[in-house]
């Protein structure tokens, strides 16, 4: 009896540990869940940022996701996918060390994973193919150029680039579009004819230690693309390392470039008449050849930003208006008795007193009673202006900007006295510098500044009442002061460009205005939308 009794009460300790064990791993499985979710929400924000190749937010979202999951909240696969994704914005950031490191520990948790499809490129398949120790580098591309890229090439030392064309159409110029480890966007070189070929050099200052990645392109005489070899996807692949051990590489007929960062010089160099070399040579040097390619592309069609940018905007001023007692006395000249040469109108618009003859003015005897205003910031004119600007490169702009000024002055006597401008009108040239990497090629975010002058009226007005000896109570007046034409404007904020041919803009402006009146100061926000062509 006893032993069978036994078995029973094992049983049942049994159960009750197991009953305890399911309710203590309860809230553990909601925080994995918890943890599951947050890890992958980070995965997909991650290809956002990828897209606005911002590697660096991108990377420490998943760095993030990474500690939430530890070794045991997130199942292998998804932390496994993190450390692959954070691996591939580690490499575009250039640190490629880390970037094995993470690649390593993913395939750890998960042997037969591969790289996220969204990102795959052939410098990231040849790098996530060498950390999981098989063979890497992809094939070099083909097309409708001849060309051998170089085996690798030193650091901070010009990458020659030779091409050949064995097609019948007559190209008018050939470029190469390249980008280097550090850097995140394409630039432009336009190779000159070399005998058979054509030919140039890759400035040493974008050969940092990674992989070079550059295609092709030609021209016919009418700027349309007519040939190429590679494009962004599948690019030429030259390994840029601390030392090399073979052959430099090198133009026909020329000697290797020496390192930039060496010193030296000369013909090997820089061969003359050849774009792309930052050191020695000639004086037709890197930087020349670059501002040719840019200008150029204008020619060719091949803009990768507008340069054209038309919209509106619209902006309110506020001025500080001085304190001061009986504004809307005259003297008898008709002129204002107030030494900051305020100006009052009807509630209609029309000049208080009236000029036409002296009998308001002589009635306004009552002292302390001919208008008042308390002083302060007051809200002015706004300003209505259509916008136009024109892209001399990525991050300078030059424009004007034609509008119409509402809640300005009403009355005529400041004008008739030259302290007002007349007409509602707002003309204004303009400069804006754009900060960062060749804004106007990227989505996002750019500080800017701007500066420029221009002409057009500057109002202020308070309201108040005024006190006729010959008139019972009072009446409501408009105390103005007024200002212009003339005025420098600067200004800075920022511009967000929703793509390369959209732009919001949202600033603070500053007027400094001249004219009839003397000197005036007024400020505000400025708010404008932009498209370009």
């Amino acid at each position: 009896m006893s032993s069978s009794r036994r078995p029973l009460s094992a049983l049942v300790g049994a159960s009750m540990v197991a009953a305890s064990l399911l309710a203590a791993s309860a809230p553990a499985r909601a925080a994995d869940r918890r943890a599951e979710a947050a890890a992958k929400s980070a995965l997909k924000k991650a290809e956002n940022d990828y897209l606005s190749t911002d590697y660096a937010a991108a990377a420490s979202r998943l760095k993030k996701a990474a500690r939430t999951c530890g070794r045991s909240r997130c199942t292998a696969a998804t932390r496994a996918a993190v450390l692959r994704d954070l691996g591939t914005m580690q490499f575009r950031n250039g640190d490629i060390g880390a970037a094995r490191a993470s690649w390593g520990e993913a395939l750890k948790l998960a042997p037969a994973i591969d790289l996220n499809p969204d990102y795959d490129a052939p410098d990231l398949r040849s790098a996530w193919e060498q950390a999981k120790g098989g063979s890497a580098p992809a094939q070099q591309p083909t097309g409708d150029f001849t060309h051998t890229p170089a085996a690798e090439q030193k650091v901070d030392t010009p990458l020659p680039v030779y091409v050949e064309y064995p097609g019948s159409t007559t190209l008018s110029r050939v470029i190469v579009k390249y980008k280097g480890a550090s850097m995140s966007d394409w630039k432009r070189l336009e190779l000159k004819q070399m005998g058979t070929g054509w030919g140039g050099v890759i400035p040493c200052g974008d050969v940092n230690k990674g992989t070079m990645h550059y295609w092709v392109q030609g021209f016919d005489q009418n700027g349309d693309p007519v040939a190429g070899s590679g494009d962004p996807r599948h690019p030429y692949m030259v390994p840029i390392k601390d030392a090399i051990s073979g052959e430099a590489p090198h133009l026909p007929g020329k000697g290797a470039p020496k390192s930039c960062s060496g010193g030296g010089g000369g013909d090997d160099d820089c061969p003359p008449g050849l774009p792309g070399c930052a050191e020695g040579g000639s004086e037709d040097n890197g930087n020349k050849g670059e501002e040719e390619s840019s200008e150029s592309g204008a020619e060719g069609g091949e803009e990768d930003y507008a340069r054209y940018w038309f919209g509106v905007s619209g902006s309110v001023d506020f001025l500080s208006l001085p304190a001061g007692n009986d504004l809307c006395k005259l003297t008898p000249s008709a002129a204002p008795a107030n030494s900051a040469n305020y100006y009052c109108t009807n509630p209609d618009g029309t000049d208080f007193p009236s000029r036409a003859s002296p009998d308001q003015n002589n009635h306004l005897s009552i002292q302390g009673q001919a208008g008042h205003v308390d002083g302060g910031i007051q809200p002015g004119d706004v300003r209505v202006m259509l916008a136009f600007d024109y892209a001399l490169n990525p991050s300078l702009l030059v424009g004007a900007r034609v509008g119409y000024v509402l809640n300005g002055y009403t009355g005529n006597a400041a004008v008739h006295d030259g302290r007002a401008f007349g007409p509602k009108l707002h003309l204004e040239a303009r400069a804006t510098y754009l900060f960062g990497n060749e804004p106007l090629k990227h989505v996002g975010f750019a500080p800017m500044v701007f500066g420029g002058l221009g002409v057009s009226e500057f109002d202020g007005h308070s309201l108040s009442v005024v006190t006729l000896d010959n008139v019972a109570g009072q009446q409501p007046v408009n105390v103005w002061l007024t200002d212009g034409p003339f005025f420098i404007v600067g200004g800075g904020g920022v511009r967000y460009q929703f793509s390369p041919r959209a732009a919001f803009t949202a600033a603070a402006r500053f007027n400094a205005v001249m004219g009839g009146n003397g000197f005036m100061m007024t400020y505000g926000p400025e708010i404008g939308v932009l498209y370009g062509f």
